[in-house]
């Protein structure tokens, strides 16, 4: 699990590490303004929203490890692109290509298969904690590296570390082993977005992403032309950023997987995230600087643990799509947040940008206060088993859910 969690990380610190400078390198790029270069911030989250699900099926149907070749080759070609690009269009085009590797849903749909129940919930909070720390990491190497080098030097990283990728998915991870699902076989993208709990679960993520986009939009921008700092000097207000949300990382992974207190992290989450958001348009340096340390707190507080509850929340049989979909909304709040933003920006209405996020902020925290508390599951395995006991299971009230994993019967009772 180690390789795949890792492989996450690299992946997404390929995708994370221009964010705190492209804002900067891209306004001078030919044609370029506020609006193109919101949506260049979330470009590579616009090809995700489309192909996350396309390559979750593929990967049911195919060779996983095939697909996870295809998708960081892509990340790799589209990374090259961008390195060499000229204009915001050039710049666009290839951050749609590195998007169009969309795998993080097959990567996590592949780690629920490796993982048995018991030991899933720490795997994926682990995951959680690799992204997050590629993510911390992001903010001391981007600038570093951006404005002592070039930002172009930044997505040549990106396509190196998505060759390491693909050596570390053909020598180090293990074939995905079969799953038969007994219950269910088909998976309705409907049921999963009913799905009360879900839908929760995907919205926290929506508003989360999309708000890392923001920041990243605002913060090189604001810091440079409203409080009159140098590009050189941003490392300030993203290492003290980096500090707290270091230590938020534990913190959301304890209180919700040792405590059980994952509805908790959720609404100190979003309390935190909206209270950011409220500090930057009260607007003075003070608050806009103590805005950008509050966000990610928040930011890093959820981002241990929310895949880790969609896992947990979707049954066996959709798990995957469930993963897939939860991807395909965090990315979509990426792309709309970056596009939003910088339109609203380019019209000179960022306090308004700001209320609407805000109001948005608050619905999300109302929605989370009216969250169920995780089902906590005892996992009973049989190597032995025949057609009555599964149908037998079928009409159990206790049972949550099963499948079978290289011929041995996994069950999900509710405690």
């Amino acid at each position: 699990m180690l390789y795949l969690s890792l492989l996450m990380a690299i992946r997404f610190l390929g995708l994370f590490i221009v964010m705190p400078v492209l804002a900067l390198y891209a306004m001078h790029l030919k044609g370029a303004d506020e609006f193109s270069v919101g949506i260049a911030l979330g470009a590579y989250a616009l090809s995700q929203i489309f192909l996350q699900i396309p390559f979750g099926k593929l990967a049911d149907k195919y060779d996983k490890k095939k697909i996870l070749i295809i998708g960081l080759s892509l990340l790799a070609l589209g990374s090259l692109v961008c390195a060499f690009s000229d204009n915001i269009y050039t710049l666009i085009f290839g951050r749609l290509l590195q998007g169009a590797g969309a795998i993080g849903g097959v990567i996590m749909a592949y780690m629920a298969d490796l993982t048995d129940e018991n030991n899933r919930a720490k795997v994926f909070a682990r995951m959680g904690q690799f992204i997050a720390l590629a993510f911390a990491l992001s903010m001391i190497l981007g600038p570093t590296i951006g404005t002592t080098w070039g930002v172009d030097k930044l997505f040549l990283l990106t396509a190196l570390l998505a060759i390491i990728s693909i050596w570390l998915v053909i020598k180090k991870i293990p074939p995905a082993p079969k799953i038969v699902h007994h219950m269910q076989n088909d998976t309705s993208l409907k049921d999963i977005l009913l799905h009360k709990e879900l839908l929760k679960l995907f919205y926290s993520g929506f508003m989360q992403k999309g708000l890392m986009t923001v920041f990243f939009l605002l913060i090189p921008i604001i810091f440079t032309t409203k409080l009159g700092w140098d590009k050189t000097e941003l490392w300030k207000v993203y290492i003290p950023a980096l500090v707290v949300g270091f230590f938020a990382l534990p913190l959301g992974a304890i209180l919700a997987e040792k405590r059980g207190k994952g509805k908790l992290v959720f609404i100190l989450s979003a309390l935190a995230i909206t209270l950011s958001l409220i500090l930057f348009l009260i607007g003075t340096k003070v608050t806009i600087f103590s805005a950008v340390i509050i966000f990610f707190f928040g930011f890093n507080l959820l981002e241990p643990v929310l895949q880790s509850f969609v896992s947990k929340v979707a049954y066996a049989h959709q798990k995957a799509t469930a993963l897939s979909t939860s991807n395909t909304i965090q990315y979509l709040g990426i792309f709309l947040g970056g596009a939003v933003a910088g339109y609203f920006l380019n019209k000179g209405m960022l306090k308004e940008f700001l209320i609407l996020a805000i109001i948005m902020g608050f619905i999300w925290i109302i929605a989370l206060f009216k969250m169920k508390e995780i089902k906590k599951f005892k996992v009973v395995q049989y190597d032995k088993f025949d057609s009555d006991f599964i149908e037998e299971l079928k009409t159990e009230k206790n049972v949550y859910d099963f499948y079978e994993k290289n011929g041995v019967l996994i069950v999900r009772y509710i405690k």
